[in-house]
């Protein structure tokens, strides 16, 4: 019999490989990014924690790509279609302050990048990304959302990053990734 979509098993709490790894299937690690995403929200370490070792590191690329989806949400939600750069300057404030090992200018780039600056994603390693997604997404959600407004926000962020994959396939190699000696050819 198959489970609610948001209920996650673990049957091996210790573990850091879970057979989740061979057998989850599209909703379950959703839900599983979801309550990992909840509960660094509720401010629940441990229970982060124990997520995270399921994600890890068999899920990473997919849980990669919705952190990022949910980072330009929330970022999108928060500065609307402009960017605004004195909200901007607080924000950043507030991750000096609330996450002091996170760098402000790579976090600063990854907002860049959600308008009109994507290539600034290159600029911050992929080890760095997360832990600046994480610290602008508690920022802007803060602590006090009910289980129902998560569920939208991390519905929309699923929309948003099922969008951005499918516009990444659907670029045109003229507007694809290319080395530097292909950008200096003119076409």
């Amino acid at each position: 019999m198959a489970e609610p979509m948001g209920h996650i098993r673990d049957t091996d709490n210790t573990s850091h490989t879970s057979y989740m790894a061979y057998s989850i299937g599209y909703n379950e690690r959703h839900a599983l990014f979801c309550a990992h995403a909840g509960a660094v929200f509720n401010d629940d370490a441990t229970e982060a924690d124990r997520l995270q070792r399921l994600i890890y590191p068999e899920h990473f690329l997919a849980h990669q790509v919705f952190s990022f989806a949910l980072f330009a949400t929330c970022v999108s939600d928060h500065f609307g279609d402009d960017l605004d750069w004195a909200s901007m300057d607080v924000l950043i404030e507030g991750v000096r302050r609330t996450a002091p090992g996170v760098s402000v200018l790579k976090t600063e780039a990854l907002v860049r990048t959600c308008y009109d600056e994507p290539h600034l994603l290159m600029e911050v390693p992929q080890s760095e990304q997360t832990a600046s997604f994480w610290a602008v997404c508690r920022l802007i959600i803060g602590t006090d959302s009910d289980e129902n407004e998560l569920a939208d926000l991390f519905e929309r962020a699923e929309e948003s990053g099922r969008e951005a994959v499918r516009g990444i396939f659907a670029a045109s190699q003229l507007y694809a990734w290319r080395g530097e000696a292909e950008r200096n050819v003119r076409q």
